[in-house]
């Protein structure tokens, strides 16, 4: 058996990627799902719910109790979450043999450096950018496995889109945070709202960690204000009022499941995704894609690996942007995009619609070649080889 540290949900990204990997994974191999630390399963899915409760099983049972740590019987891959690549689950004994690691900085602390060494026999790096900056910072067991997206859920759709059809209706997704880029889409759809009446926004930025949402108060490009109350969209749409954002032309949307996402995509005509960096490929602009929305994206980080001129509207020009601890040191210098290119790609597809349908359907033909499957069939295989070597 092997045994699976992911969490497991329908409403944030990891969650989804971890869902996925799993039930595909269970389709190849004998899996055990292990507890998520600290109940925080937030599967909100009943027919995801129903497939992964029959996966879950308990250290005790299948693992050595040594100190404070259990030793599974069988071979671990787990995530190595956030910036300092923590193990999703802290009770296993180190080393995993297998960390999935998505992470933005690309400057490795020495405390961080020493982690990752104890931690794991080997890191699949979620783009091509985190396993460079592993490289680049000394680590050499490290392989390449990109996201997946599942192609049959977002799909394209015959019908023309119904809802507003006279508008041309700009989506932006992400949750908000600096690295996100929400403060560069408010400035640029600005300008396109005051050129022409006929375009309208739909958000979908909900964050609920604080921590990472204040980060946009280093923008230089808006004035971020700190919500501060329990009104999610009365804040938003404060905020992009106080930005001159015509409100009558927006729609704020809530978190909803995984599932109602397709109809959301569908509703609208381009994305808009001018990100300063993404350690994954960006699950969000990946489904997107695969439901054969054109979209603008920044051409940095995890985006590279799935991106190119044939099948989205690329930002090319960016400035470097220095992000420091609390106690200033240097942790990442990321790829500010440019916003007068933004602007002006925005605007040519404003008036170029009907030379978005290639790149579109590109798009969607590019993220069939990257099913959930292929995700797990690649961990496996990663995982099965460095047992042998091990051995």
């Amino acid at each position: 058996m092997i045994y699976l540290g992911f969490p497991t949900s329908s409403d944030i990204g990891w969650g989804v990627l971890g869902k996925e990997v799993v039930l595909a994974m269970a389709q190849l191999t004998e899996v055990g799902l292990l507890p998520q630390p600290n109940d925080s399963q937030r599967i909100v899915d009943e027919f995801d719910l129903f497939q992964i409760r029959k996966l879950l099983v308990k250290p005790k049972k299948h693992g050595q109790r040594i100190g404070r740590f259990w030793k599974m019987d069988g071979p671990v891959i787990q995530i190595a979450q956030g910036a300092v690549l923590e193990p999703y689950v802290p009770v296993l004994a180190p080393p995993t043999d297998l960390g999935f690691a998505v992470f933005e900085p690309n400057i490795l602390l020495p405390s961080v450096k020493a982690r990752i060494r104890k931690q794991y026999r080997h890191l699949a790096a979620g783009s091509s950018y985190c396993a460079d900056v592993l490289r680049q910072h000394g680590f050499t067991e490290v392989s390449t496995v990109l996201h997946g997206v599942d192609s049959k859920l977002f799909a394209p759709r015959p019908e023309r889109r119904s809802f507003f059809p006279e508008h041309f209706i700009v989506f932006s997704g992400g949750k908000f945070e600096l690295r996100k880029g929400q403060d560069i889409v408010i400035r640029a759809y600005k300008v396109l709202q005051d050129r022409h009446r006929d375009v309208m926004l739909v958000n979908s930025w909900y964050n609920g960690w604080p921590q990472f949402r204040d980060t946009m108060s280093a923008s230089k490009l808006i004035r971020y204000v700190p919500f501060n109350n329990n009104d999610y969209v009365a804040w938003i749409n404060e905020l992009l009022t106080s930005h001159g954002i015509d409100i009558e032309r927006v729609i704020t949307v809530l978190p909803r499941p995984h599932r109602l996402l397709p109809d959301l995509y569908h509703a609208t005509d381009l994305g808009l995704f001018p990100n300063r960096v993404e350690g994954g490929n960006n699950m969000v602009l990946m489904e997107y894609l695969s439901c054969g929305k054109p979209a603008i994206a920044s051409f940095n980080s995890g985006h590279t690996d799935i991106l190119h001129r044939n099948n989205a509207v690329l930002i090319e020009g960016h400035r470097p942007m220095e992000r420091r601890s609390d106690d200033n040191e240097l942790t990442a210098v990321w790829n500010d995009p440019s916003l007068d290119e933004t602007i002006d790609k925005l605007e040519w597809c404003y008036h170029n619609r009907e030379k978005l349908e290639p790149l579109a359907q590109r798009g969607a033909a590019d993220m069939r070649e990257l099913p959930w499957r292929r995700v797990a069939e690649q961990l496996l295989y990663i995982l099965l080889a460095t047992a042998n070597d091990v051995r």
